[in-house]
């Protein structure tokens, strides 16, 4: 027999509380002889031998009372008994939540985190007995169901199978499941084990605190493992985000990097170097006081066509699951372009200027009517330049194709103006609004501002110090204003755009 709460059998010390007040009651009575009471002496030793039973009685029945109490609040719980195959032994179901987390990949001298948990987890397997029910909960994420088994092989093989996860999330989390999943159970042991580090991040986000008394209540037993209590040098890359729009080859790609120094002392010459297709390009080194956080700006060019892999990775520490970040871009070997106009003498200057751009033909320029836009297939190609006045009949589908992630060009036609343009645009789910402006004889229009931060002027200036855009004289344009949905690259001396970047939001 086995007590579930074995510290109440100190409370068996009561017992003797009732056997001290009986011996404290005993009193030494003084005898006087009366000559006329002889006759009772007979009858008084009968009674008083009854009398001193039910004392003795009343004294047991006390003691075993308090004996009963407390036995009880200890929960005896028979353990291997069978008789004819079958087992008096009440029945455990338990789960174990292992925190998968990268943070548990910390090396000590008797393993990682991690691995420790794993052997202790299938140390307790070896307590459980045949009939006994397990589960494994992973802090990393956790599905609608929890599969519970009798196999104990089996999920020790299961804990053998579990490695450490680059995904987050937090105990709290975990422990909800837990608590469902025990809640369920009908076997009379219910058994939580938790194995964590305790990361204090990792807990639970503010105001996500769960009162669970109702699901747990006392039949519940939670187990706690804590693997904390090094001292952790850790730094991590927690972004890694390409800047460049416009890929090139053997163009520069800028990247930032965001770099945080999780340990409790600064780090000096903290070194981030910058892959791409598995080549080093570049590589700076910064300064992190201990939970500062910096964003470093790292650029190589980019050397082939296609799909190219960038990673940016600082110096080995104790944790190395955050020491790198991926990402990826792709440079076309030549770009589709289909180009849209009401009449081809538009069309004809932009598709020579596209064709001689570069001397590979990186542009695959195609040329259609707009009309023929519902018996084509836009989806192969990656960017269309519409020139016209009036395309309200094709909006629903040019909307579809930007919503798609691919780019559109809008220039006006050189037919005479049109108030059907601005109301194009708006088919487009733009909001903006505009209006046809004709200039007096002798005057004109130029640029104002000019945008040289945009993408579309990178890399195209031989000095970069004197940058700048000749402009056109205008006698009449749309004067257009992007109400706040779109942003200027570059405005006239009117203050209205003459060239606008719109992003669609659906």
């Amino acid at each position: 027999m086995t007590f579930l709460n074995p510290v109440i059998l100190f409370g068996l010390l009561a017992a003797s509380i009732p056997i001290l007040i009986h011996l404290l009651n005993l009193r030494k009575l003084k005898k006087i002889e009366f000559s006329t009471l002889q006759f009772l002496k007979e009858l008084q030793k009968n009674k008083i031998r009854k009398i001193k039973f039910k004392q003795w009685l009343l004294l047991a029945l006390r003691v075993l009372i308090v004996l009963c109490i407390v036995t009880a609040f200890a929960r005896p719980t028979l353990v291997g008994v069978s008789i004819g195959g079958t087992t008096s032994a009440a029945k455990t179901t338990a789960v174990f939540i292992l925190d998968d987390t990268f943070s548990m990949s910390v090396v000590e001298q008797d393993g990682s985190y991690f691995n420790q948990a794993r052997e202790t987890i299938k140390q307790l397997l070896n307590q459980f007995e045949e009939g006994d029910e397990v589960g494994l909960i992973l802090v990393s994420h956790q599905p609608d169901e929890i599969e519970m088994t009798s196999n104990l092989e089996k999920f020790k093989q299961e804990i053998d199978n579990v490695d450490i996860s680059f995904a987050s999330n937090k105990l709290n989390n975990a422990i909800i499941k837990a608590a469902e999943v025990i809640g369920k159970a009908k076997n009379f042991n219910k058994e939580i084990y938790l194995f964590t580090d305790f990361q204090k991040g990792r807990l639970a986000s503010e105001g996500e605190i769960t009162d669970l008394k109702e699901q747990l209540g006392e039949q519940v037993r939670l187990y706690s493992f804590d693997y904390s209590g090094k001292e952790i040098n850790n730094f991590g890359i927690d972004e890694l985000k390409i800047n460049t729009q416009i890929f090139e080859k053997d163009k520069p790609v800028k990247f930032d990097a965001i770099v945080k120094n999780y340990s409790n002392h600064s780090k000096e010459n903290l070194v981030v170097s910058l892959f791409i297709d598995g080549e080093r390009s570049a590589q700076q080194s910064l300064d992190l006081n201990s939970g500062e956080s910096k964003t470093i700006n790292l650029e190589a060019p980019a050397k082939n066509y296609g799909n190219s892999e960038a990673e940016a990775e600082i110096e080995e520490d104790d944790i190395l699951q955050d020491n790198q970040r991926f990402s990826s871009f792709y440079i076309p070997q030549k770009i589709p372009v289909l180009i849209l106009d009401d009449d081809i003498n538009d069309s004809k200057l932009l598709e020579i200027a596209l064709k001689s751009v570069s001397e590979k033909g990186y542009f695959d320029v195609t040329t259609k009517k707009v009309d023929q836009v519902a018996a084509t297939e836009l989806n192969d190609y990656q960017v269309i330049v519409l020139l016209s006045n009036n395309f309200m009949s094709v909006g629903d589908k040019l909307k579809k194709f930007l919503n798609s992630g691919k780019g559109l060009i809008v220039f006006p036609s050189s037919e005479s103006a049109s108030s059907n343009f601005i109301s194009s645009l708006n088919s487009l789910g733009l909001a903006i609004s505009g209006s046809y402006v004709n200039i007096e004889k002798g005057q004109s229009v130029h640029f104002s501002e000019v945008d040289f931060n945009h993408p579309l002027f990178e890399n195209i200036f031989i000095n970069e110090k004197k940058k700048q855009v000749e402009s056109p004289d205008f006698y009449s344009y749309y004067k257009i204003n992007p109400e706040g949905k779109g942003k200027t690259i570059i405005s006239l001396e009117d203050e209205s755009s003459f060239l606008s970047e719109y992003s669609l939001d659906d």
